[in-house]
């Protein structure tokens, strides 16, 4: 089998002082859509349309930081020693998912039980509903630029990197991950209970992100750390994955009881 996606860079556009990359451009056209989504889900619940989109915001903006904080000390200790607090402040340069569903969950407690105290599940499970559509964009945007390049590979949907063809783990995720926003287009309608998309989302993407980290490469510079052999996100993704279980057992029977 040969692969089939040839190698391509997209050229970052610079007015001056101002840098547009492909992934910036991806990841807030994304979050955009997510939002809007979001927003019309809460109409349709009756909810406060401020309390969802300040939610929200508050919700991905903690996600941003600690993703930050999570890739530099998971991933990259030596920042600390050379950079200092500076490796944490720079919020730019460097983003793990997996500390970004961390800080999520931070942000939304937050702000629904601390700044704005709402009832929790409902408003987080709203914003959870308009995420996976945002995420298969953010995921193009980690394609685009090539930010996760897995091991050698003849597999058809792997990219002919000069080197030699190689998984492209971003465009394996954002495939799932219109999978999932299927999933949650399908349940739109259903009498569900407040949570029930925080756990469809958990239970479905935990097990293959844990999955697809094998297949990162171990050949590069900058691979990813290892830790007894698996990866901070695999480790992470053993404990949403358990959540989600528990979870979407919780309200997938609370639904069917209610019935």
């Amino acid at each position: 089998m040969t692969a089939l996606i040839p190698y391509f860079q997209i050229p970052i556009l610079e007015w001056g002082p101002v840098v547009l990359d492909s992934w910036t451009a991806l990841v807030l056209f994304g979050f955009v859509i997510g939002l809007e989504i979001t927003r019309a889900r809460a109409i349709r619940l009756g909810l406060e349309v401020k309390d969802i989109v300040d939610g929200a915001v508050v919700t991905v903006a903690m996600g941003f930081f600690i993703g930050h904080v999570v890739h530099v000390v998971a991933y990259n200790p030596q920042q600390l020693s050379d950079d200092g607090i500076m490796a944490i402040l720079r919020v730019w340069a460097g983003f793990s998912s997996t500390g970004g569903f961390i800080g999520a969950v931070m942000g939304s407690v937050l702000f629904y039980r601390f700044i704005r105290k709402r009832d929790y599940w409902i408003h987080a499970d709203t914003i959870m509903f308009g995420f996976p559509f945002a995420w298969v964009f953010g995921r193009l945007g980690c394609f685009s630029a090539h930010d996760h390049i897995g091991r050698t590979s003849d597999f058809w949907l792997a990219v002919q990197f000069p080197g030699g063809s190689r998984h492209d783990l971003g465009l394996y995720e954002a495939l799932w991950t219109v999978g999932i926003a299927g999933l949650f287009y399908f349940w739109r309608n259903k009498p569900v209970k407040p949570g029930f998309f925080l756990a469809l989302f958990s239970a479905t993407y935990a097990p293959i992100r844990f999955g697809m980290d094998f297949l990162r490469n171990e050949d590069m510079s900058g691979a990813d750390v290892r830790w007894f052999g698996l990866t901070p996100a695999q480790y992470g993704m053993v404990i949403l994955g358990i959540v989600g279980v528990v979870l979407l057992k919780k309200t997938w029977v609370a639904e069917s009881a209610e019935e």
